[in-house]
């Protein structure tokens, strides 16, 4: 009974040290709204199909099966969020509820470390998640869908657990083994949440086994080798799955971001560094804190079980080169063996105001560090500022609308919020959700290519003649023009030259985007998107009109640079009439929620197409026919009265005019063959 009420008050204790931490995560974790990472939707798309009987697949191939490619690497999170969404909840939400449902469990594990029994012991416990929930990872991450809340979860969890078994006892027994077992379960869990996993459980094994040491080498190891057997069953079950399924030893990402090289240790350096002074406080604080444990002898060998692997983690993010995102994202896991040093120090403070007196301290000077550095740095208003998602979403579920029906495949830069909302099967130009262009070599051209090319981590991969023999429907560059190595490498391509044409899409929802907004959108003209033909019709999509023909490469970022001066000079020239072309707005391709993708010509303006005609006669008819808008041909042909007469086989020129007093909005130009 006492030991019921113990607990009881114990719990107590910890949601009163756990309220601080709990108004500056809401404070933190709404700031960056509504930011929601790209490759969250990535995850998302796994999902979504998963319910939808696709299997733990990204897309389908050319024949409508399931390509069977491991594009996540978050498998726990997959399968959590797929546990919500199957019970209804939508994913975008389920994903944001689990990420703060997990950041919660973080910080009461936190708190519970030290057992708080009452007000003073409870001042100090509340240091611990304080201090991480008020830094940026916690702030931009919280809520954008990817799995470091999970992460912080499971860690927290572990090394709490580590801390209540080891923490206080100056020279510990061994374990019962199914105590020990017990310890290592959150760090298989972790080990299933990210490919990475395994540093964690490997290295606070190597702690446990030096802290038990003193008993003896057999128990030391036979204490690591419990802890650890769970993770070890957790990466074997997970790469007899990975093997079985997808036919692969790694996830596909590893293959795109195993950039593994000496250059990669310099950005790695700066990014740790950046890194950990984005969290001042915390790691100020937690520097502090392992000076104090690492003094006493009798307290050195606990502190290995969070230093080790605190260590073991700066040191891979240094060697992989660090990370592009926003925030601070793989920082998230070391936000809660760091928080616990903290923690741990105080708690050995013999003297009961000077653990008061610092534990006040430190909480509220570090987290008002940590609060105020978030607030402001670079990385946190990129992520605030970034919203081209949500345009995503929106130019997705035009190209749902307009295409859903005929399943026209989509080639992109990136691969999450596109490819999720508009439900095509889709070509990821990057490699994460692509096993060719993931296990395709890095490109040498990209030692030389032109200043100001995008290279960041994970963005390097890429193969042009691969993707144009897919011949995608349609191709949505991050720019209308080619940016990444696959588009870099097809832009010279006579197959991308000759059969794809640029529309500027107005996605024209402006309750959705406040600023008027127009995406780039390539589209091959005799794909399902294009150009219809059948026995003696032609349809055309009226957003052809007018579409641009790139006449030659702009960027040329992928060969050597040229002393050609007439070269130079006729890349600058294409470039002018794409720009040309990006610029003028009265020919614009424009989206409508029920009828797809149509035609807007302002008053006055003419749009042209070339097409390819047999000899015959052909009545034409403009879908809707508009008072004031008229249709000429100026080559290959003769019009009278809509009628069409080629004598011979060759290109025709059609050209559509609007009416000088009104705006003309059309669906399509049919020819029907009459004779």
């Amino acid at each position: 009974m006492m030991l019921g009420s113990n607990c009881r008050t114990t719990q107590l204790w910890t949601a009163i040290a756990l309220l601080p931490a709990l108004a500056v995560l809401w404070l933190q974790a709404t700031w960056p709204l509504p930011f929601f990472s790209d490759d969250s939707f990535i995850s998302l798309r796994y999902t979504d199909r998963l319910l939808n009987g696709h299997g733990l697949t990204w897309t389908d191939d050319g024949a409508g099966l399931p390509e069977y490619v491991e594009g996540y690497s978050n498998l726990l999170w997959v399968a959590l969020t797929s546990c919500l969404g199957a019970i209804g909840i939508e994913l975008v939400l389920a994903a944001r509820l689990l990420g703060l449902f997990c950041t919660l469990l973080a910080l009461w594990w936190l708190t519970s470390a030290l057992r708080p029994d009452g007000a003073k012991r409870a001042i100090t416990a509340s240091v611990a998640p304080l201090l991480v929930a008020s830094t940026q990872p916690v702030m931009i991450w919280t809520l954008a869908g990817l799995e470091g809340p999970l992460v912080l979860a499971l860690l927290a969890a572990g090394f709490s657990g580590l801390v209540r078994r080891y923490g206080y006892v100056e020279q510990p027994n061994p374990l019962p083994a199914t105590n020990t077992l017990r310890a290592g379960l959150p760090f298989a869990a972790v080990c299933l949440t990210r490919p990475d996993g395994p540093i964690w459980a490997l290295m606070a094994g190597t702690g446990i086994a030096l802290v038990v040491m003193p008993q003896g080498i057999a128990r030391a190891v036979r204490s690591a080798f419990l802890f650890g057997l769970p993770a070890l069953l957790a990466v074997s079950c997970q790469l007899a799955f990975r093997i079985s399924y997808y036919g692969d030893l790694v996830p596909n990402t590893a293959h795109v971001k195993a950039e593994l090289s000496a250059s990669s240790i310099w950005p790695g350096l700066i990014y740790a560094l950046d890194a950990m002074l984005a969290i001042p406080g915390l790691s100020l604080a937690a520097i502090i804190g392992a000076i104090l444990l690492l003094l006493p002898k009798q307290s050195r060998p606990f502190s290995l079980v969070l230093l080790l692997p605190i260590a073991a983690w700066l040191a891979y993010l240094i060697l992989i080169g660090g990370d592009h995102f926003p925030g601070q994202r793989l920082l998230h896991g070391l936000l809660a063996p760091l928080a616990l040093l903290i923690a741990v120090a105080l708690s050995r403070l013999r003297n009961n105001q000077q653990q008061l007196a610092a534990a006040i301290l430190i909480g509220i000077t570090a987290s008002w560090w940590n609060f105020d550095v978030a607030r402001h740095h670079p990385g946190s208003k990129e992520a605030r500022a970034e919203a081209w998602e949500w345009h995503d979403k929106v130019l997705g579920e035009t190209l749902r609308t307009a295409f859903g029906k005929q399943q026209a495949r989509i080639a992109v830069d990136a691969a999450g919020a596109l490819p999720y909302y508009s439900k095509l099967p889709a070509i990821d130009m990057l490699g994460l959700c692509d096993r060719t262009i993931a296990t395709t070599p890095f490109r040498d051209w990209l030692e030389t290519v032109r200043p100001g090319t995008p290279k960041p981590p994970g963005h390097l991969r890429g193969n042009g003649d691969y993707v144009i023999q897919k011949q995608p429907d349609l191709i949505r560059f991050k720019q209308p023009l080619p940016v990444f190595v696959s588009g870099c490498e097809f832009e010279d391509d006579e197959r991308f030259l000759a059969n794809y044409r640029l529309i500027r899409l107005d996605l024209n929802q402006p309750e959705l985007l406040p600023k008027a907004h127009i995406e780039p959108l390539w589209i091959r003209i005799d794909g399902v998107a294009g150009i219809q033909r059948n026995e003696r019709k032609i349809t055309i999509p009226a957003y052809l009109f007018g579409a641009f023909r790139l006449p030659g490469p702009v960027i040329n970022r992928w060969q050597p640079p040229s002393e050609d001066q007439e070269f130079n000079q006729l890349l600058a020239r294409n470039g002018a009439l794409a720009a040309q072309f990006w610029n003028d707005d009265s020919v614009t391709a424009e989206a409508n929620a029920q009828r797809g993708i149509s035609l807007r010509l302002r008053k006055s303006a003419h749009a042209s197409l070339h097409l390819p005609l047999d000899p015959g006669t052909y009545r034409i008819n403009i879908d809707p026919h508009l008072h004031g808008t008229t249709l000429d041909i100026t080559q290959g042909g003769d019009l009278n009265d809509a009628e069409l007469t080629v004598t011979n086989a060759g290109i025709v020129k059609i050209l559509i005019s609007a009416a000088s007093d009104r705006e003309a909005r059309l669906r399509s130009v049919s020819l029907n063959q009459i004779r």
